[in-house]
């Protein structure tokens, strides 16, 4: 009795597993349970199905143009004049007509040297020149009457010839007298050290008292009404700045104020120690802003030069490396890797990867992926 009771209940299991069995294989072959809907695979990004939402973006067409690019290159501001002022005499340190940071105009006093030996000598020489003047003008009264004496044979020829080398050695002393006297009025002249330029006096050097030996340092001026700008460039960049007049100036010691200068000079000879060739740019400093030393970051313009592709310069950005555009076709955007040349203004130019009338994103970008569907709402 037992042992057939065993047998039906083992039976009964084996017939309900093969049930079991049979409504899994069903479910896998049909459609899956409505809770499994969200784990199943999602389209691939790039797929383009039509549930793609379409990104707005703004457009601009590859064209040619000419491209006013420049570089940029440190210069450093200098005084358009500077001269360190130096006594011309051995004298001492009467007084000084300037502090530093005075004004001045070309041949105001600087510093007043005693002048007593320059003027003793001034006056004596003087005298010798009325001396030999005197003894010039009886030398050739002397002369005058001994010709007439030889004319009437009173005196011999080598008589009339020593008046006539005394009518020489005269006048020769005479001009000599006059060169001393030019001398020693230099010299008295040069007792008052004067400003060479107009300009600032920036620094004096001696104080009242001082003995000064000829080529001692006095003062130094200094002439900011124009201000010199030296930078350096390479030697394609100078040959390109053909027929540029102008260069633009940001200074950090001014909180990155801007100025315009004028492009005076360009170097034919680099500088040994860089290799570059010197820029001199003149900028006028009507607020009297700028110091000798100060950098200046220098926008170079280069003449303009013809570009067969450009874009935009919002259309490109660099991605893993290399520089992108994305590229409308059929209104879907498509990545496209491009190499970019010279950039001038708000422009690129573009060497490979484009053709012009291709039209290409300026913004939206951040929002696309390759093969992405977009909606054009403005052109460029």
């Amino acid at each position: 009795m037992s042992h057939s009771l065993h047998g039906k209940v083992s039976k009964r299991i084996l017939a309900l597993a093969i049930g079991l069995a049979l409504v899994a294989a069903a479910c896998t072959e049909g459609e899956a349970p409505s809770g499994a809907k969200d784990s199943a695979p999602s389209p691939a990004p790039n797929s383009g199905t039509a549930l793609s939402t379409p990104v707005q973006v703004r457009i601009a067409s590859v064209q040619s143009a000419k491209l006013n690019w420049q570089a940029s290159v440190p210069g450093v501001v200098e005084a358009f004049r500077k001269a360190v002022v130096a006594a011309e005499v051995d004298a001492r340190v009467i007084s000084r007509s300037v502090e530093p940071g005075d004004p001045v105009q070309a041949g105001q006093p600087l510093i007043l040297l005693d002048d007593e030996r320059a003027r003793i000598a001034r006056d004596q020489a003087a005298a010798d020149v009325r001396r030999s003047e005197a003894n010039a003008a009886q030398a050739d009264s002397e002369l005058v009457r001994g010709r007439d004496l030889f004319a009437r044979q009173f005196i011999s020829e080598d008589r009339l010839d020593a008046l006539r080398f005394a009518v020489r050695r005269n006048r020769a002393q005479a001009v000599a007298a006059k060169a001393q006297l030019a001398a020693a009025q230099r010299a008295l002249a040069d007792a008052t050290v004067r400003a060479p330029f107009a300009g600032t006096a920036e620094q004096i050097h001696v104080q009242v008292g001082d003995y000064l030996k000829r080529g001692a340092a006095v003062a130094t001026v200094a002439d900011f009404s124009l201000a010199r700008v030296r930078a350096g460039v390479t030697a394609s960049e100078a040959n390109r700045l053909t027929g540029a007049e102008t260069a633009e100036l940001a200074l950090d010691a001014l909180g990155g104020r801007r100025l315009t200068g004028r492009i005076q000079s360009v170097a034919r000879l680099s500088e040994p120690a860089s290799g570059t060739y010197p820029v001199e740019i003149w900028v006028e400093d009507r607020d009297g802003v700028l110091r000798e030393g100060m950098v200046a970051t220098v926008h170079v313009p280069y003449a303009a030069v013809d570009s067969p592709a450009s874009v935009p310069a919002a259309a490109v950005f660099r991605r893993n490396g290399a520089m992108h555009v994305f590229v409308v076709e059929g209104r879907r955007a498509h990545l496209r890797a491009v190499r970019t040349g010279r950039t001038g203004g708000a422009l690129v130019e573009i060497i490979d990867g484009l053709a012009i009338d291709q039209t290409v994103v300026i913004d939206g970008q951040f929002a696309l992926r390759d093969g992405a569907p977009v909606t054009i709402v403005s052109g460029g």
